[in-house]
């Protein structure tokens, strides 16, 4: 009787854990730049890898996760980041929006969806994203 109690806990710990350090990896593809978005890139940054990625498989992971998660970034074999994002609502606690129609101006009572994170890569740099 004892062994099988503790075979469960055993068992059951593994699981949490295992949900716990759950993670996704996105798809992402390769992406075509334009020549103007080229140029105006060339200019500042010497090294990049233009991409895509699936932004609504990876903001519904983070939301379904409490508003953070670990995902992995595969962009090919050289780009191949583990990260760690939480929410960042960067507006101040008395942040107001407003819109401006012919009738006036009327203040918005919907509330926002943040969709602001912050966190870390695997290598210890700073990711962000917004979207």
């Amino acid at each position: 009787m004892n062994i099988r109690v503790i075979f469960s806990a055993v068992i059951t710990a593994v699981l949490c854990m295992g949900t716990a350090k759950s993670q996704i990896t996105p798809s992402t593809q390769r992406a075509s730049l334009t020549g103007n978005d080229r140029a105006i890139l060339d200019k500042r940054i010497s090294k990049y890898t233009a991409f895509t990625i699936d932004q609504r498989e990876l903001t519904n992971y983070l939301y379904g996760n409490g508003g953070a998660g670990q995902f992995r970034l595969q962009v090919d074999e050289n780009l191949d980041w583990t990260i760690d994002l939480e929410l960042n609502d960067m507006r101040a606690p008395d942040y107001r929006a407003t819109y401006t129609t012919d009738e006036g101006t009327f203040e918005v009572k919907e509330p926002f969806v943040v969709n602001t994170f912050k966190g870390k890569t695997s290598d210890g740099r700073n990711a962000q994203i917004y979207h």
